[in-house]
C-alpha cells in the first residue's frame, strides 16, 4: 500500500514492514554522520572542548527524564483518536505541548544554574574554556524546551505513522546539528560560544519544522483547547514511562559501576566496550517497537494481542539471524579491531551479552503490546520491582565470576524480564512455544563458539550458516515467518523474470512473410 495523506491529516497505511526500515534510516544516519564528524570535532575543537561538548549533551540526555513520557502518551492517545473529530485530537496535542513546554523552561533553568555549577565546580578545564562555557550557558538551557516540545511533535507525527516524513525531518535537523557547528568551527571559530549555539539553533531549526509540519496536519489550533483534565490524563500514563525511563538508565549505569568498585577501573573497558557493541544493535528492535506502537494503540485488545504474537515470531525469528552470527564472530571482530590480549577478555562478555540483548528484543514486543493498551503502570512496575534484586545479583556474580559474571547477571535480567513481559501483556503457551528454536541456536552458537579458532576463514562460514540456520528455523516452526519468506521470494523471481525478459534480444522481423 501506499502513504494516504488527505487535507484532513489521514493515517499513513503503508505496511509495517515498509515503516520498520523507514524507522532504521535515523539511527543508520546518525553513525554514519557521527563517524564522518567527531574525527573533524577533535582536531578542529580540541580534546578539552570536544570534551565538554560531551559532557553537554550527556546534561541534556539526563534531563531528557522530565518528558515525564508525554511524548509516548500523545502518541498513545492521538493513535486511540485516529478517527476523531479535530477539535478531540488538538485538546489532547496542545494539553502535552503546553505541560513540555512549562517542564522544559522550568527544567531548562535548573539546568542553567546546576549544570553551570556541575561544569565549573566538578569538570576540570583551562580556564579559558570555562569562561566560554559560561557564556554558551543561556544556549545549553535553551536546548532542553526545544527537544521536549520537538519529542511531542514528533509523538505527533509518529500516532498517524507518518515515518517517511518524521525520519526525513530528524535526519536532516540531525545532520545539520552535527555539521553545523564542525563548519562553524572551522570557518569561523574553535570557540564554544560559537559551536554550542550554532548547534542551539540547528535543533531549533528542526524544532519549528516539525511544529509547522504538525500544525498543518491538526490544525487549526488555539491556547483555548489545553485541558487540565487531559494533563491528568496524560500524567497517568506517562509517569510510568517516567520510571522505565529512569530505572532502565539506571540499570545501564550501576553495571559499570559495579565492576569498577568490585573490580577496579582497568577491567570496566573490557565490560563496556562489548556491551557498547551489543547496543548498537538494539536499533533494530527499537525501530521494530517504534513501528508497532501507533498501530497497536489505534487497534482493539484483540487485534493488537494478534498483532503482537504476530510480531514475536518475527522478532524471535529475524533478530536471532542477527545475534547468532554476533556470537560466532566475536573474538574475530574484537582481535582485528583493538587486539588479540582485548579479545581474550572481551570476546566472551560479548558472547554472553549477544542472547541477553535478543531476550531484550522480544520483551520489547510485551513493552509494546502493554503500552499500547494503556498499561504502563505494568511495565513501570516491573522495571522497578526489577532494580535492587538485578544490582544484588550483579554485584554477588561480578564479585564471583569476574566480568563474564557481570555478563551472565545481565542476560540473566533480560530473560526474566522477558519472560515476565511476555507473560503479562498475555502470551500464551504457544506463543511461548515459537521462540524456542531460535533460543536453542542461540545457546547451540554459545557453545560452537568456545570451540572455534578465531580465523576468518573459520568463523565467517560458520556464521554465516548459523544466519541461514535461523531462517530455517523461522520457515519450519513460524507460519507467518514462512508466509514472508514465501512472499519475498516470490517477489524475488518476479524482479529476476522481468530482468531476464528484458535481457532476451528482439527477435528480427520477417518483412518477407509480411508482403
Amino acid at each position: 500500500m501506499t502513504a494516504k495523506l488527505g487535507s484532513q491529516g489521514k493515517m499513513s497505511t503503508r505496511p509495517i514492514k515498509v515503516n520498520f526500515i523507514i524507522n532504521l534510516l535515523s539511527p543508520i544516519t546518525r553513525i554514519v554522520v557521527a563517524l564522518g564528524t567527531v574525527p573533524l570535532y577533535l582536531h578542529h575543537l580540541g580534546d578539552a572542548r570536544y570534551g565538554v561538548m560531551s559532557i553537554v549533551w550527556v546534561l541534556l540526555g539526563l534531563f531528557g527524564f522530565l518528558d515525564l513520557g508525554l511524548s509516548r502518551a500523545v502518541t498513545n492517545a492521538l493513535a486511540k483518536l485516529r478517527d476523531a473529530p479535530q477539535p478531540h485530537r488538538a485538546r489532547v496535542l496542545l494539553t502535552t505541548f503546553g505541560l513540555n513546554l512549562g517542564i522544559g523552561v522550568l527544567g531548562g533553568a535548573v539546568l542553567y544554574v546546576f549544570g553551570g555549577l556541575l561544569l565549573k565546580h566538578f569538570v576540570s578545564m583551562p580556564d579559558a574554556i570555562s569562561l566560554e562555557v559560561s557564556r554558551s550557558l543561556p544556549w545549553i538551557a535553551c536546548l532542553l524546551p526545544l527537544t521536549l516540545i520537538s519529542a511531542a511533535g514528533v509523538g505527533a507525527l509518529e500516532s498517524r505513522e507518518l515515518f517517511l516524513l518524521v525520519n526525513s525531518i530528524q535526519i536532516v535537523a540531525m545532520t545539520l546539528a552535527q555539521v553545523a557547528p564542525v563548519l562553524a568551527a572551522i570557518f569561523v571559530s574553535p570557540s564554544l560560544t560559537v559551536v554550542i549555539p550554532t548547534a542551539a539553533v540547528a535543533q531549533g531549526l528542526g524544532a519549528i519544522v516539525i511544529l509547522a509540519v504538525v500544525y498543518r496536519l491538526e490544525g487549526p489550533l488555539s491556547l483555548r483547547a489545553v485541558d487540565w483534565g487531559e494533563a491528568r490524563k496524560l500524567l497517568g500514563y506517562g509517569g510510568w514511562m517516567f520510571a522505565t525511563n529512569v530505572v532502565n538508565p539506571g540499570l545501564a549505569s550501576a553495571d559499570q559501576l559495579i565492576i569498577g568498585s568490585v573490580m577496579g577501573v582497568a577491567a570496566v573497558p573490557h565490560y563496556a566496550v562489548p556491551m557498547s557493541l551489543v547496543l548498537r544493535s538494539a536499533a533494530v528492535p527499537l525501530a521494530f517497537g517504534r513501528t508497532l506502537f501507533p498501530r497497536m494503540s489505534s487497534l482493539p485488545g484483540d487485534a493488537a494481542h494478534t498483532l503482537g504474537t504476530r510480531a514475536l515470531a518475527t522478532m524471535a525469528y529475524g533478530f536471532a539471524a542477527i545475534c547468532a552470527p554476533a556470537i560466532i564472530l566475536s573474538t574475530t571482530f574484537f582481535r582485528y579491531w583493538i587486539s588479540a590480549d582485548f579479545a581474550t577478555f572481551a570476546a566472551p562478555v560479548a558472547q554472553v551479552l549477544f542472547p541477553g540483548m535478543w531476550m531484550s528484543a522480544l520483551s520489547l514486543v510485551g513493552f509494546t503490546l502493554l503500552q499500547s493498551q494503556g498499561r504502563a503502570d505494568v511495565t513501570g512496575k516491573l522495571n522497578l520491582i526489577e532494580f535492587l534484586p538485578f544490582v544484588g545479583i550483579f554485584w554477588s556474580l561480578t564479585l564471583a565470576f569476574g566480568i563474564v559474571g557481570a555478563a551472565v547477571a545481565w542476560t540473566l535480567r533480560c530473560t526474566v524480564d522477558a519472560l515476565a513481559m511476555l507473560w503479562l501483556s498475555g502470551m500464551k503457551r504457544e506463543d511461548f512455544a515459537v521462540i524456542a528454536p531460535p533460543a536453542a541456536l542461540l545457546v547451540v552458537s554459545l557453545v560452537i563458539a568456545r570451540f572455534l579458532e578465531p580465523s576468518i576463514l573459520i568463523t565467517f562460514p560458520v556464521a554465516a550458516f548459523v544466519a541461514v540456520a535461523a531462517f530455517v528455523l523461522g520457515y519450519l516452526f513460524s507460519d507467518d515467518w514462512r508466509r514472508l519468506t514465501l512472499a519475498q521470494l516470490s517477489r524475488a523471481r518476479t524482479v529476476i523474470g522481468n530482468l531476464t525478459n528484458r535481457a532476451k534480444p528482439v527477435p528480427p522481423i520477417n518483412t518477407n512473410a509480411q508482403q
